[in-house]
């Protein structure tokens, strides 16, 4: 595999521009509300695989990191991320793109995890996954999408009412780690910028992680015909076809 790309600015990717557009692109949202990486890899044998997708865009972290009740320590988690990676690309998967995890508003996270065992800093501990992922993107030559430089740059991971995350200020609640509806359209930019000149005609791009690619919070989770980043793709691969040179 090779490098695709890497999201950080709010710019569209020069490639987006120079790619011949693709119409046709099947995406899948396959996101698994509550699940670490390690339940992730009994499910990319009988919920992911069987679609054979040429690419993948994989977003686990969050529940391996912040979910008292579902917690992976970490260097099992950067092995499973290493798994999932072989063993997508050995079914065929010619993109594998690992999205990087966002800061939470840690401060609602305490409320709801009174008892995680990294409750004095749940924001280092959340970061030390974070560049799991980043070190397995480097040690496989992977799609990195840098989803928290994103985040980070906007300072849009706090309560306010443009907070990226779902917050008291926003209509969310005490929420402060699922994405609002603009944070699933960013989400959906970033990944289209960083693996959409790999998508051809006819590809499957399978969307696999937790509740981030679910949705939850936001109209149509679980699908591809919502909010949802995943859905959020699928248009713009849509509106790509489109504009295409010769496109009728």
């Amino acid at each position: 595999m090779r490098w695709i790309g890497v999201c950080v600015l709010g710019v569209w990717c020069a490639a987006q521009a120079a790619c011949a557009a693709a119409p046709g692109v099947n995406v899948v949202n396959k996101g698994f509300p509550g699940r670490n990486s390690r339940q992730a890899l009994a499910l990319l044998e009988r919920e992911v695989l069987p679609f054979k997708p040429q690419h993948a865009v994989v977003f686990f972290g969050m529940n391996d990191a912040m979910n008292s009740g579902n917690l992976v320590p970490l260097a099992e988690f950067e092995q499973s991320l290493e798994v999932l990676a072989a063993r997508l690309a050995a079914g065929g998967a010619r993109t594998v793109a690992l999205v990087m995890i966002h800061p939470v508003i840690e401060a609602y996270v305490k409320e709801r995890h009174p008892k995680h065992p990294q409750r004095a800093d749940m924001q280092a501990w959340l970061a030390a996954y974070d560049q799991a992922v980043r070190r397995v993107a480097r040690a496989r030559k992977l799609a990195l999408i840098d989803w928290r430089a994103r985040v980070e740059k906007q300072n849009r991971a706090a309560v306010s009412a443009d907070s990226l995350l779902r917050c008291a200020a926003n209509g969310g609640g005490r929420d402060g780690v699922h994405l609002t509806a603009p944070g699933q359209v960013l989400l959906g930019q970033c990944v289209f910028e960083a693996v959409g000149a790999s998508v051809k005609a006819g590809d499957t791009v399978v969307c696999f992680g937790d509740s981030l690619t679910f949705g939850s919070g936001v109209k149509g989770a679980g699908t591809t015909e919502g909010e949802a980043y995943p859905a959020v793709l699928r248009r713009l691969f849509e509106q790509r076809g489109r504009t295409a040179p010769g496109t009728p």
